[in-house]
Order: structure tokens, then C-alpha cells, then sequence
């Protein structure tokens, strides 16, 4: 690898709102990664919001239309690239045809994730641009090209014999070239050609999937907070930045509503190539996440409250949240403060704790049980 160590960054649309921000992770590129010695293949997501706008667009919105235009040209108008101006607006009015054509004929699937494509495609053609802005070489890859999945249109999976065959392909220009590869997250196609998406969050499986293919040891997955934290931090004040998690744990988190990683991105560590997840904003990488943890680290990581109509939960995740030992600890916090439960429910197979309680009881619940198992208290 000419003495260059490849990594596989993802760069999540929390961090792409305007100009300013793409310029900046074009700058955090450059200097996180290229001048210590990282060959990164950058994965980027649309800019913040616009699946959600694309999603109104499918529906006849032309308020949402005019405003992904609006934003997108905003972004390339300030990159002052008469290249970049030309290409999104080429993808723009493409992105305007596929509009109407799906107003006219109603949601086909595969016109429809045509659709949805266009907010990585042009958010690509901006990072590129930005990252030649602040003087690194950029390498377009494109993912409809290089990623074949199924035809399961908006939640497709990966066909990874067909996408390996694809990027070992390009895999020693990649390596051996100065350029820095840029690649969307989100789409794929199947092996006609049509475009397909891999659900939503679904950069974070395209990242894992390039990484464990071509036996890559990291992945970082850039976003707008330090790492995992053991709660939601708007709700609890005293969250904790959890600092190693096992896959099986982080799996489980997703599982039950965590936002930071999407479910399908496990497969592929598990099945070919057990790369490390490290996560968190340009200031700091607060969070890794590994194939397995010892047991000295086992214990709860996150808690996390579901609700219903009438009825809530809290999911407690880590190894050892399912031992007998562990949900008596749990019964005894709850008994102790009054809090009637309606259930309880764990596997000896899988990482997690879920307990029921009445929504009248939910946030009294997990303030609790978040300052027991988490604070020391």
C-alpha cells in the first residue's frame, strides 16, 4: 500500500449543511487523514435533510423540490467551480424530469429510489469539488457502478460476490493513486442496471461493505457528536460517551432505535472481514466498536426508552444484561422506587434487557435506571 494506511470514512449529512460545511470536511479530510498518512475512501451522504425533501418530492411536493435546488446550487454557486455550477445543474434538471415523471405515472419502486439517488449523487459532486478547493486530489467512484445489490428497491441488500469482483477491480488504483476516492453511500443497482437504495442510514452499510471487501482495519463514521452515548442526551442531562462496544451490542442498540448506525451495516464485518467502527465528530472519535469485548468490559452501555400508546419500554443493552444476577439488580432498583412493571423480556442469546413499564412511568423509569447503572449513584 506504498506505505499508506487505507481507511474507509464515512461522512454523515449532519455535517453537510452549506457551503461552509462541505468546505470544512474537505479541510478535516485533509487533515485528519491525508497528512497523517491515510489513504481514505471517503463515503458521504446527501446533504442534511434532503432524503427527507426527496421523500415530499415523490409525493408532488415542488415546495420541496425548489428547496433541494435552491440548496444544492447554493453549495456550488460558493465553491466557485464553473465545473461543479455545470454538474449540478445537470443532475438537477435530471432530478426534475424523475419528478415528473413520477407525478405523472404515481410511485414506480425503482423510479422512486431513482429519485431518492440524487441527494448522494450531487452531495458527491460538492465534496469533490470542496476537497479540490482546499487542494486534495479527488478520485470520483460511483456507486451505481461499483455496488450491485438486489432488487429489494428502498431497502436493498448488497450482492457482495458481485460488488468484491467490482472493487478488487479498481482496488490498486485506488491504492496507487495520489487521489483521495469519493464514493455515495445509499445507492446501489442490480445487475441490470437500475438504481436501487439501501435504506435509510444506509451510508454506514455501503462504508462497512467497501471496508470488510477489501479488508480494510478501519472505519470511521464522522457525525455532529463525539460518539454513543449511554442515553439520549437531550432527554438525560448526565449521559456518558460509551467508549468500546461489541458488534453484538451495537447491533442491539440499532436494533432498538439507536440512530448512530443502521443494522444492516454488521453483515458484511461479520461474514468477511471484522474491521473496527470508530465514531464521533472531527473534535474528537469518542466511540469504537469491535467484534468482541472482554469480559471485563461486560456490563450495560446503553438504555434507551420505546414508547407506545399505553405502554413503554426501556431497552438496556450490553453483554451480561440477560444473567439472571443482572435482572435481579434491575428488579430490586425498580421495587426499591415504587415503579410498577408490566413485564420483562431477555434472551440468553442476545445482549439486552427490556423492561415494561406504563408511559405514565416512562421517563421516571429511565432517569433511574440510567443514574443506578450508569452515574454510581
Amino acid at each position: 500500500m506504498l506505505g499508506r494506511r487505507l481507511c474507509v470514512v464515512k461522512i454523515g449529512g449532519s455535517l453537510l449543511r452549506d457551503s461552509k460545511s462541505y468546505i470544512e470536511s474537505a479541510q478535516k479530510i485533509r487533515e485528519v487523514f491525508v497528512e497523517n498518512g491515510y489513504k481514505a475512501i471517503i463515503v458521504v451522504s446527501a446533504a442534511k435533510g434532503v432524503t427527507d425533501k426527496l421523500v415530499q418530492v415523490a409525493k408532488g411536493s415542488q415546495e420541496a423540490l425548489r428547496h433541494i435546488v435552491e440548496k444544492y446550487l447554493e453549495v456550488a454557486k460558493e465553491l466557485n467551480s464553473v465545473k461543479v455550477i455545470k454538474r449540478v445543474n445537470e443532475e438537477l434538471k435530471r432530478l426534475e424530469i424523475v419528478a415528473g415523471a413520477i407525478n405523472r405515472s404515481g410511485v414506480d419502486l425503482s423510479l422512486y429510489d431513482f429519485l431518492l439517488s440524487f441527494g448522494e449523487r450531487i452531495s458527491k459532486i460538492l465534496l469533490v469539488g470542496a476537497l479540490e478547493a482546499t487542494g486534495v486530489n479527488a478520485l470520483e467512484l460511483h456507486a451505481d457502478e461499483l455496488i450491485v445489490t438486489n432488487e429489494t428497491f428502498s431497502d436493498a441488500s448488497i450482492d457482495y460476490i458481485s460488488t468484491s469482483a467490482n472493487l478488487e477491480k479498481l482496488y490498486s488504483s485506488i491504492v496507487d493513486s495520489p487521489t483521495i476516492p469519493v464514493i455515495e453511500g445509499f445507492i446501489g443497482s442490480t445487475i441490470d442496471g437500475r438504481i436501487t437504495t439501501l435504506g435509510r442510514g444506509g451510508s454506514d452499510y455501503t462504508a462497512t461493505a467497501i471496508a470488510s471487501l477489501l479488508n480494510i482495519d478501519r472505519v470511521y463514521l464522522v457525525t455532529d457528536v463525539d460518539g454513543i452515548m449511554t442515553a439520549d442526551p437531550d432527554i438525560v442531562e448526565n449521559a456518558k460517551l460509551v467508549r468500546t462496544m461489541s458488534y453484538r451490542e451495537s447491533l442491539e442498540a440499532s436494533l432498538h432505535g439507536a440512530k448512530r448506525i443502521n443494522p444492516k451495516a454488521f453483515e458484511p464485518l461479520e461474514k468477511f472481514y471484522s474491521s473496527k467502527l470508530i465514531i464521533g465528530s472531527w473534535s474528537k472519535f469518542g466511540t469504537e466498536i469491535v467484534k468482541e469485548i472482554p469480559r471485563e468490559l461486560w456490563g450495560p452501555k446503553v438504555i434507551m426508552n420505546r414508547a407506545s400508546q399505553d405502554m413503554s419500554y426501556m431497552a438496556i443493552v450490553g453483554e451480561g444484561t440477560s444473567s439472571v444476577q443482572f435482572i435481579r439488580n434491575v428488579l430490586e432498583i425498580i421495587d426499591r422506587n415504587g415503579i410498577e412493571i408490566l413485564g420483562l423480556q431477555s434472551y440468553v442469546h442476545r445482549p439486552s434487557l427490556l423492561v415494561y413499564v406504563s408511559s405514565t412511568y416512562e421517563l421516571k423509569t429511565l432517569h433511574l435506571l440510567h443514574k443506578e447503572l450508569f452515574e454510581g449513584v
